[in-house]
């Protein structure tokens, strides 16, 4: 019976240790809780990561000659880019999810960009399909999203000729069944007003991005000049 039996000292260290093993349990799950606040506000965070520096070329290129036909019958071709900024992106008109979701977002660039940058730059949409998309279908599509878009498109071979140059990729093929299949670069690619490829912006795009990292290049473009 004896050793079941306790001092009133040692109850009160029982007392202090149970204490003391609270009090600890409390703090841990205190900071777990502050540091779990903390995780989820920098997951909260919608600011957009910027880096215009990865997306700018080392070294500017100028394109060299090329022509493709645009929505609106005319040339799309060096002489229409020289003296504006061009954002291009190349797609399909039948493409499903990246090219139409793309421009939408490129729409909305549009719409947050300040008046004085928008008028010194243009939009272009260049259709690697030319089986399917022409002129006219081009000119629907684009203008869907916006009407201040171009869309252009051409042959193979003249297609080919802009593609290489801004380190871009197409296929064409067909599936079992007979039907067109179209693989391409979802890169968005800045041309200067230069007609020199600029930078490249990978993709997925969203339109605070688009508009960040376009101002952020085009300030480090006056800076070169």
């Amino acid at each position: 019976m004896s050793n079941l039996l306790t001092t009133p000292r040692q109850s009160l260290k029982v007392v202090l240790s149970l204490v003391l093993a609270a009090l600890l349990v409390g703090m841990g799950l205190y900071i777990n809780r502050q540091t779990a606040s903390v995780d989820n506000s920098a997951q909260d965070s919608t600011a957009p990561s910027i880096a215009p520096i990865e997306a700018q070329l080392p070294v500017p290129r100028p394109l060299t000659l090329f022509q493709l036909t645009a929505h609106d019958l005319k040339p799309l071709d060096n002489a229409r880019l020289k003296g504006k900024w061009t954002l291009l992106f190349f797609g399909y008109t039948h493409c499903p999810d990246v090219c139409p979701t793309t421009l939408t977002e490129l729409a909305q660039t549009v719409r947050l960009l300040e008046p004085a940058v928008l008028a010194e730059t243009q939009f272009v949409f260049v259709s690697v399909d030319p089986r399917r998309d022409s002129p006219a279908s081009l000119a629907d599509y684009v203008t869907y999203f916006d009407e201040r878009f171009i869309g252009a498109t051409g042959s193979i071979d003249e297609l080919a000729v802009l593609v290489r140059q801004l380190d871009s990729k197409f296929a064409l093929g067909t599936d079992l069944a007979g039907e067109p299949i179209v693989n391409h670069s979802s890169a968005m690619l800045l041309i200067d007003p230069q007609v020199r490829y600029y930078a490249r912006l990978k993709a997925p795009h969203y339109s605070e991005e688009i508009q960040a990292q376009y101002l952020a290049l085009r300030k480090a473009y006056l800076g070169r000049i």
